[in-house]
């Protein structure tokens, strides 16, 4: 017997699983108690760990441990057939604290000389007990079949990852290959712990010995479960514990456009926390830091975060900016007595991170951050020294800083922000001639400048034009009470209007002021076409050459009075023909600023052309000609005038639409001036409505012209989604809803070909459900094109390359959003008006279930078995009213009735599904179909129609002529029965001597088979049928493929689904035939048809306008 050498301090040894049971038992009821039975369990495996004992040899063998082992194996093996619950997860939580406790006082305990290799290598009875642990429970438990074993185990490791201390190479390798087993486990919550855990280990990979291993990056699959994980509690595991770094960062931000909105707020969370890193005294750039990200990031989060539809997340993005705001300038700081204040400081320093002349959305993080903490606003003064030494990220603080006030309508606190107009006035002068200087130097020196140079000067050019806009915003809101203040600021902006150096980007706001200014819309007309554009076209002798903009002008002296009428002083211009080729380009120049002047002009008046005679002579003399130039941009800027013209005069709308017409149709034009001349047309329409679309515009010559448009191949993404989108606005308040209109829509905003234009698809998603839920005639509408639209889209994607199981999960989609726009309870209706009766009794998803069956039957049809199946699992969600039309009920009987008799279904989940749709139809009509049969029903005149229809079913034996009838034989098409394939039939005794045995493949032919008697024998799977089960026969006989009638479909792989199980033939199969699937040749369905050229040419045009011209 081997003597003991150390017995410890356990006087007891007997009562050690005692004392271990009664401290799990206690953690168990309440997470207080946990640190104290920490340390006595702690106390309890120090004294154990000193009980060994030794061999004769001098072998020592761990006695206390091994007793502590299995008395905490035995607890651990009971926490793991728990089910879940807050006990279970104490217990977890309880001994995930003692494995860090142990390994923590490890390092810190003398080593005992016992535990030292000959290697000097501390094994510590800690390292030995963890690894023990993994190796012997834990690593078994992660494969165990009971989800509940998989599950405790996998919380254990995920628990314990952070506290294993030092393990062998082998066992982390092992737990790391089991963990990854685990996220492709079909329970999410093993998957959400299992991801847990592997964040964990994020990092730690050795690229070399990953290659040496052939084993797959960690980081691979837990970024791919990020992102394509179908449940968002995995997602939002992953999402938290992943560490935050410029690789994960891009990943954490796309999280921001989750389809969960837990997970996205819980993306902008993640962020704020790593903002900074480091404690509060000694705080360092994190790596969600303003500064650490891209301005296309920081723009991304504010897009995204104030863009969301859910208050919680973008109260979340809130704080984020919040952040940025505090930690905009964390090396910054302010000097005692300086004028600018430590709120006035983060703002700009944020700022300066974001392309503020890019887009609208840093506006309103600004907002929101004025909203959310008001005392950031009050802290800044905007007094004159802010005023006068303006950047663009102060100016654009300020003019954010006024629209807040103004929204919240504070006259107060906007008066006493605002500078005098006067003073104003001055300093947006200065402004304009430091930019008009800046522009004239660097077109002095462009030529002689390297690229980088010219970048930078042209960015302090892009910085001043903003100061300049921005303080053209700012000056609308201004009070112009003082006289003296309006009159200085109407003849600042007349003189920036006709200067030769105003940037285009300031010509809107220019006129934004202008019009803030005019006593009323005709006033401003006949500044802009009498003064304005007149001045610019034609310069009179008394405007001086080198007009200087610091020269307080006066517009009644620089201009004339308003009386007179320039053109009897001014002699006439030379004409086009006569220009020399500089003088031709200056001349286009300013054309191109009257025209752009004039565009914005056009935006503000609300008017009409016959009330407002200026505007003739723009019209004849400034947009027709444009419309005839060669010059892109000014034939560009000449349809959006003429356009715009057509919205205050009906006359020249009425021409106009014709001249648009024809340019539709001219495949020369660039797509950016089709997209205008579509823009123009539809604001027309919306416009004047149906009293514009008469004789030879009527409504039906519109839709030639829209469904030729729709029909055409090659448009552009933009040229498609203003089409879509205009249709849409016109077909919501039902000035042109047709069907073949709305067929085009459907196949538009359903195809796969469209998934990567987002404008289209975001419009009509909107649209179909706004317009079948307007009206039951518009529901009557979309129902009737299900079938049409269902089968042109099973062609659609049968040309495309994409995997079977997405076109069927596409296709069910695409029937589920039809059965939801149709459905009765998604009209919206008032219950109290005429429209109840028709609310309650609609027949539209009825109408559906007829279309459906009748395309079963159909012989000619081109769908194949998974599209039948689709249409099949519909039927029983279809919506069937009490009381229908007892004729069209005894019709759709006798078609069930057929199919099951002539087009009888070959797969189970298509049979089990027409089944159940069958008998609750026999059983919620059984009133209606008492009375007449269906020979009865037929023979009817009113039927006959109906009768022919079922008289020209061919019965599926007829239809395709095998050697035997093959799909009332179970041994059909099967290698293993085809050694009694020549006797005549199969006696009952043999039948039922068959039922124990395991059901073999069916093997049905496809309603389309030809008239041949080889016909089936040769393939391994049809579009009803299975391949075949079995190999037992140890040679297969030879078999010869039946030649194929041309228009036969090739056979389709089945699709195994889990309802089939019981009946489909099991998985030693032979593999399916390639496909190689033709084109869908049915004439009734709508294909992309090329429209024909319209080779007009500059002649045509020049025309069309001398034609408006004289109608004029």
């Amino acid at each position: 017997m081997p003597g003991k050498t150390r017995a410890g301090n356990q006087s007891h040894p007997e009562d050690i699983p005692s004392a271990i049971s009664a401290i799990f038992d206690q953690v168990q009821n309440a997470s207080a108690n946990h640190q104290k039975n920490i340390v006595a369990l702690h106390k309890i495996f120090v004294d154990l760990a000193k009980l060994r004992e030794k061999t004769k040899n001098g072998d020592t063998i761990l006695v206390g441990e091994k007793q502590f082992e299995q008395a905490i194996f035995y607890l651990l093996l009971r926490l793991l057939e728990s089910k879940k619950g807050a006990s279970g997860n104490r217990v977890v939580k309880f001994f995930g604290g003692f494995m860090r406790y142990i390994n923590d006082k490890a390092g810190q305990d003398p080593i005992d000389e016992e535990d030292i290799d000959d290697d000097n290598v501390a094994y510590t009875p800690a390292a030995r007990f963890t690894e023990r642990l993994l190796d012997k429970l834990l690593l078994r438990g992660l494969n165990a079949k009971e989800k509940m074993i998989r599950y405790r185990t996998i919380q254990l490791c995920s628990e314990l990852v952070f506290n294993l201390g030092e393990i062998e190479n082998k066992i982390y390798y092992d737990l790391r290959g089991g963990l990854l087993a685990r996220m492709e486990d079909k329970e999410q919550s093993i998957r959400s712990q299992a991801a847990i855990a592997l964040c964990k280990f994020y990092g730690l990979d050795d690229p070399a010995e990953l290659e040496e291993n052939h084993l797959r990056p960690l980081s691979d699959v837990l970024f791919e479960s990020l992102a394509y994980d179908t449940q968002a509690e995995v997602r939002r595991a992953i999402l938290v514990n992943l560490p935050v770094n410029k690789i994960t960062i891009p990943l954490i931000l796309k999280r921001a456009r989750d389809i969960d909105a837990t997970t996205r707020k819980l993306a902008y969370t993640v962020l704020e926390k790593n903002v900074t890193i480091g404690d509060v005294e000694e705080q360092s750039i994190g790596f969600a830091h303003p500064k650490a990200l891209s301005i296309e990031q920081r723009e991304l989060i504010i897009r995204n975060g104030l863009g969301d539809r859910d208050e919680n997340v973008r109260t979340a993005a809130v704080k984020l900016i919040e952040k940025w705001v505090e930690t905009a300038n964390m090396s910054a700081h302010v000097q005692d007595g300086g004028d600018i204040h430590q709120e006035e400081l983060s703002l700009v320093g944020l700022l300066k991170m974001f392309d503020l002349r890019a887009d609208k959305i840093v506006a309103d993080a600004i907002i929101r951050i004025f909203e959310s903490n008001p005392h950031i606003i009050d802290g800044i003064t905007f007094s004159d020294a802010y005023w006068s030494t303006l950047t663009p990220e102060s100016a654009f603080l300020a003019r954010t800083s006024v629209e807040f006030y103004e929204s919240r309508k504070d006259d107060t606190r906007l008066e006493a922000i605002l500078p005098v107009v006067t003073s104003f006035a001055f300093r947006l002068q200065e402004n304009f001639n430091i930019l008009v200087d800046g522009i004239r130097s660097l077109d002095q020196i462009m030529s002689v400048l390297d690229d980088e140079a010219r970048v930078l000067r042209q960015d302090q050019l892009d910085n001043k034009e903003f100061v300049v806009m921005e303080m053209l915003k700012i000056a609308i809101s201004l009070d112009y009470g003082d006289e003296i203040g309006r009159r200085k600021m109407d003849s600042l902006i007349r003189d920036m209007l006709t200067h030769d150096f105003l940037p285009e980007e300031l010509v809107a706001p220019c006129m934004e002021v202008l019009s803030r200014l005019a006593d009323s819309e005709r006033d401003l007309i006949r500044m802009v076409a009498i003064e304005i554009v007149q001045a610019l076209r034609d310069p009179g002798d008394n405007e001086d050459e080198d007009g200087d903009t610091q020269q307080d002008m006066d517009p009644e002296t620089s201009f004339g009075s308003p009386g007179s009428t320039p053109s009897q002083t001014r002699t006439a211009p030379k004409r086009r023909e006569d220009m020399l080729e500089a003088e031709r380009a200056h001349a286009d120049k300013i054309d191109k600023r009257c025209l752009c002047i004039c565009e914005s002009m056009l935006e503000r008046v609300n008017g009409t052309l016959e009330n407002n005679s200026s505007l003739d002579g723009i019209v004849k003399e400034l947009v027709y000609p444009a419309v005839q130039n060669k010059d892109g941009d000014s034939r560009e800027l000449g349809f959006k005038c003429l356009g715009l013209i057509s919205l205050i005069s009906r006359n020249i709308a009425n021409m106009a639409l014709a001249f648009f017409i024809k340019q539709m149709k001219i495949e020369q034009n660039p797509e950016g001036l089709k997209v205008i001349i579509m823009q123009a047309v539809f604001d027309i329409l919306m416009k004047y409505g149906q009293g514009i679309m008469v004789e030879p515009h009527s409504t039906a010559a519109w839709v030639g012209h829209f469904t030729e448009l729709l029909k055409r191949e090659g448009a552009s993404e933009e040229f498609r989604a203003v089409l879509c989108m205009g249709l849409a606005k016109l077909a919501l308040p039902g000035l042109i809803v047709d069907a073949q209109v709305m067929h085009l829509l459907l196949v538009d905003y359903l195809s796969p070909q469209n998934s990567h234009n987002q404008k289209l698809k975001q419009c009509l998603a909107f649209f179909f459900q706004a317009f079948c839920a307007s009206s039951i005639h518009n529901q009557e509408i979309i129902s009737s094109l299900f079938i049409s639209v269902f089968c042109e889209l099973c062609e659609i994607n049968s040309k495309l390359d994409d995997n079977d199981n997405d076109e069927v999960v596409f296709m069910t989609q695409i029937t589920s959003m039809f059965l939801d726009w149709t459905h009765p309870n998604k009209l919206y209706t008032d219950k109290s008006n005429e429209q109840e009766s028709a609310y309650i009794n609609s027949c539209l998803h009825f109408n559906i279930a007829r279309d459906i069956v009748k395309e079963l039957l159909h012989s000619d049809s081109n769908l194949l078995k998974v599209h039948k199946k689709i249409l099949c699992q519909q039927l029983p969600k279809l919506y069937l009213p009490d009381d229908a039309d007892e004729n069209t009920v005894r019709y759709v009987n006798i078609l069930l009735d057929k199919v099951s008799s002539c087009r009888p279904l070959s797969d189970a989940v298509s049979k089990n599904a027409f089944a159940k749709f069958q008998n609750s139809f026999a059983k919620k009509y059984e009133k209606q179909l008492e009375g007449l049969s269906a020979e009865e029903y037929l023979s009817h005149e009113k039927h006959q129609a109906e009768a022919q229809f079922l008289n020209d079913i061919i019965p599926l034996e007829k239809d395709s002529v095998p050697a035997t009838k093959r799909g009332r034989k179970r041994r059909s098409g099967s290698v293993t029965s085809s050694a009694a394939e020549d006797e005549p039939s199969t006696s009952n005794k043999n039948t039922r001597d068959r039922k124990a045995k395991a059901k073999r493949a069916r093997l049905s032919t496809s309603d389309n088979t030809p008239d041949d008697s080889s016909s089936g024998e040769g393939d391994d799977e049809t579009e009803h049928g299975s391949p075949p089960a079995s190999r037992r026969s140890s040679v297969a006989p030879t078999r010869t493929m039946a030649k194929r009638h041309a228009t036969r479909r090739p056979p389709v792989e089945d699709i195994a689904d889990s309802e089939e199980e019981d009946e489909v033939t099991p998985r030693n199969v032979r593999p399916p035939p390639t496909l190689n699937l033709r084109e869908n040749t049915k004439s009734g369905h709508v294909s992309q048809v090329a429209v024909d050229n319209h080779p007009e040419g500059d002649s045509e045009e020049e025309d069309e306008v001398s034609g408006l011209l004289a109608d004029l």
